[in-house]
């Protein structure tokens, strides 16, 4: 088997070049004298953007922009290490509630469980943005929980155990007219549709459409026996409202907080 020598295939190859391209090897140059006389003048050179430039040229660009980073990873981390001092530095579990922010707004949902975004943006004064970004880092580090209630999220504390029921009814203590509604069965058990509206000054269907809802959700127990619906509390509400009259409510109607019971302090006596 006869082997071919490295300079043996160049000259092989140059020869097969210069056969089947000819015009390399017989080209010639022609001189012509020039017609028109040089003025002199200086011409300013057209600016090129990065974006007029040929696919090519640009993906060589940025090729070279990039690789020297990935072959330098040493020089890399030394420099996101000089970053860190300067205030950058990944949260974890376990720094998540070192920021004063946080902290003070999982405070505030502690104290307030089943706070909305626009309770929580009212409570901290924060804008919409910074709201959202802190809000969206404790969930993530399991300090804090959302839940879509009626198409308005509510958050509560992780560590605040809570089934789901009982997000439920915190959610609606949370808003006026629902929680003025479950005070009034708390302490009037039984009661009709007209004596809810009469006692709290809401229209008949507001309170029609609030008891669908309790209904649906297991809130509220329908007495359909005689002509006149009769509503209570299902046991599970009515003894989580027993045991927790603390929370805190808003105000209900005429400026007087809804949980002004009667019965506050001790339990309503199931039927």
């Amino acid at each position: 088997m006869v082997r071919w020598s490295r300079i043996t295939i160049l000259f092989v190859a140059a020869t097969l070049t210069a056969l089947v391209i000819p015009g390399t090897a017989t080209a010639r140059y022609v001189v012509e004298p020039m017609t028109e006389e040089y003025t002199g003048e200086m011409h300013d050179f057209e600016e090129i953007t990065f974006w007029d430039l040929p696919p090519r040229v640009m993906l060589l660009h940025c090729m070279l922009t990039v690789l020297p980073a990935c072959f330098f990873p040493g020089e890399l981390l030394y420099f996101l290490s000089i970053l860190l001092p300067l205030g950058f530095r990944r949260v974890t579990r376990r720094t998540v509630l070192d920021d004063d922010f946080r902290l003070d707004l999982y405070r505030q949902i502690t104290d307030r469980p089943g706070a909305s975004t626009r309770e929580l943006r009212e409570l901290t004064g924060a804008s919409r943005g910074r709201l959202r970004y802190h809000l969206d880092v404790l969930i993530r580090e399991g300090k804090v929980a959302a839940v879509d209630y009626r198409n308005r999220a509510r958050h509560f504390a992780r560590n605040q155990r809570y089934t789901a029921l009982e997000k439920r009814i915190i959610a609606n203590l949370r808003d006026e007219t629902p929680g003025a509604i479950l005070a009034h069965l708390l302490r009037s058990p039984g009661a009709t549709r007209n004596e809810i509206a009469e006692r709290l000054g809401l229209a008949g269907p507001t309170v029609s459409w609030q008891m669908q809802q309790f209904e649906d959700e297991g809130i509220v127990t329908v007495d359909r026996e005689e002509r006149t619906f009769r509503y209570r509390l299902s046991t599970g509400a009515r003894e989580f409202l027993n045991k927790h009259q603390d929370l805190p409510r808003p105000v209900g109607h005429r400026g007087t907080p809804w949980w002004f019971l009667p019965t506050q302090g001790r339990e309503v006596p199931s039927e």
